[in-house]
């Protein structure tokens, strides 16, 4: 697999990490409303707007991973980089408590995404 390839495939779980964060954040504090009908309102935030508009174009990235990529490992290999990327954000982002069992799980994914990979070469 070629440097661009991984960077393709970094920027995509980084920018689905952050989409995410953001959109979980932004549920919790709505800055404005919009009325679509008498009885029905819809609350956004900006951090929420902002997630929508980086997990679309996170999307986009991924139909740019998997033109190139075989979607048998790509598939795994993105969704083990978002969850590690996801348990660091949580913590320092959202205080999300890290216990021994996330860690040695988050290592094992690791260890199969590397694994992954290898065989890719």
């Amino acid at each position: 697999m070629s440097l661009s390839h991984w960077f393709l495939f970094v920027l995509y779980a980084m920018m689905s990490t952050i989409a995410l964060l953001l959109m979980k954040s932004g549920l919790s504090s709505p800055s404005f409303h919009v009325q679509l009908h008498p009885m029905i309102s819809i609350s956004f935030s900006y951090r929420l707007v902002l997630g929508m508009s980086l997990y679309i174009a996170s999307f986009v990235t991924w139909l740019l991973i998997i033109r190139h990529a075989s979607v048998v490992i790509a598939y795994p290999l993105s969704i083990g980089l978002i969850q590690f990327f996801l348990m660091v954000g949580s913590h320092i982002f959202l205080h999300s408590r890290l216990t021994v069992i996330t860690i040695i799980g988050s290592v094992l994914v690791l260890a199969g995404v590397v694994l992954l990979s290898l065989g890719m070469v």
